[in-house]
């Protein structure tokens, strides 16, 4: 349980990794702009993850880091919304 549990961790902190990377990249190639509801949902996608799997390994600075983040992407996308 405790190894399957790991597995799962890992899985949610590469896919929050990965969501983030196409954010940036997507972006930094101008296939997405950064007010794009592509872009910030990708972001919020990967702070998230990234946030689950740093308090699952205890690394404060990270989800520290990844919940402001998250903050901002998250006004971002309500001021695109309305």
């Amino acid at each position: 349980m405790l190894v399957q549990r790991k597995y799962i961790m890992e899985g949610v902190g590469w896919s929050g990794a990965v969501a983030s990377l196409s954010a940036f990249s997507l972006n930094s190639m101008n296939i997405v702009g950064s007010q794009s509801v592509v872009y910030l949902t990708l972001n919020i996608i990967g702070c998230a993850c990234l946030i689950t799997y740093a308090l699952y390994k205890k690394a404060h600075a990270s989800w520290v880091l990844n919940s402001i983040w998250l903050l901002m992407t998250v006004v971002a996308l309500f001021r695109v919304a309305f």
